[in-house]
């Protein structure tokens, strides 16, 4: 009953904050230099046709009423037109979130799995070389901007080596295909945010090991890796799930970066697109996205403690 409740008190909340969140997007973006009109008709922008353009697009009316027409739309599950594309948002982004999710999912999977391999290693090996030598190699992943790891992969694996694709996006979802096309954007999504959770698991787990029952669990005569993983591990989970979900919220800033650098359709490039082309409707329909899954993630890890730790109680 109180999971219910605390269910519940959470889906207001977050769809309380995505409304904060699209509203404050809304006003924002028109008050960012620029205007569509003048971006979409560039050298053939004559007073007539700034005009009737600007009357097609609806952007004559006040800004008010402009808002509460979009939330009008957005009650009614339409997320309007895009300005350049003449297409539909819910259209445009619904084509390439599968591509997104796929590459976030990817990004999360690697981060986690070598962030948590590396930093419980250098926990199990404090103060050793491999110690120093793994945490050095952290510290350079995590000082390497996005863009030019994604630039380095690119010309180490396709262009010298030729190993994987330069640019594009899987066409199927065979083994193959998101083999060639989602490992150099998954790295370049995910090293970085691995050198900040093996940061953490490492300095959790040196606190953890250090502790009196690990030391009785020694004494006892248990295996090393039951210790680290079935004792040390377990009490680090914790602290860890907190640390990836923000990792996996953060990363939903570098896809405009990663997707960018390697042309990959997907909604962070999309968003580029949007902010290039000064294309409002489209603008706030990927941010909507965004904060959706910047709500939902925070959701899962939230619930995610009571099932690590059932001592947790929800209110």
């Amino acid at each position: 009953m109180a999971l219910l409740k605390y269910t519940f008190s959470r889906t207001v909340r977050g769809v309380v904050s995505v409304f904060v969140i699209v509203t404050i997007a809304f006003f924002a973006i028109r008050l960012v230099p620029g205007d569509p009109v003048d971006v979409w008709l560039g050298d053939y922008a004559t007073p007539e046709l700034i005009a009737q353009t600007t009357q097609a697009w609806g952007l004559d009316k006040p800004l008010v009423v402009q808002y509460f027409v979009f939330l009008r739309q957005l009650a009614k599950g339409d997320l309007g037109t895009s300005l350049r594309a003449n297409a539909s948002v819910t259209y445009l982004i619904g084509e390439v979130f599968p591509y997104t999710v796929r590459l976030m999912i990817a990004g999360a999977v690697l981060s986690v799995f070598f962030g948590v391999l590396v930093g419980a290693f250098a926990a199990v090996r404090h103060n050793s070389f491999g110690d120093v030598a793994s945490m050095t190699a952290c510290m350079i992943f995590l000082s390497i901007p996005g863009f030019v790891l994604g630039y380095l992969l690119i010309y180490l694996f396709a262009v010298t080596w030729r190993i994987f694709p330069v640019i594009g996006g899987e066409k199927a979802l065979s083994a193959a295909a998101l083999w060639r096309h989602l490992t150099l954007p998954a790295l370049s999504l995910g090293l970085g945010y691995a050198g900040t959770i093996a940061r953490m698991t490492r300095s959790t787990m040196v606190e953890v090991l250090n502790s009196d029952y690990i030391r009785t669990a020694r004494s006892k005569g248990l295996r090393q890796s039951t210790i680290v993983f079935k004792h040390a591990m377990r009490n680090t989970l914790t602290s860890l799930v907190s640390m990836i979900g923000v990792q996996i919220i953060v990363m939903l800033g570098g896809l405009v970066v990663t997707e960018t650098v390697f042309s990959r359709p997907g909604l962070g490039r999309l968003y580029f697109t949007a902010v290039s082309a000064r294309d409002y409707p489209l603008m706030q329909g990927s941010i909507l996205v965004i904060a959706v899954c910047v709500v939902v993630v925070t959701f899962l890890v939230d619930i995610s403690y009571g099932i690590i730790d059932p001592r947790i109680q929800y209110t």
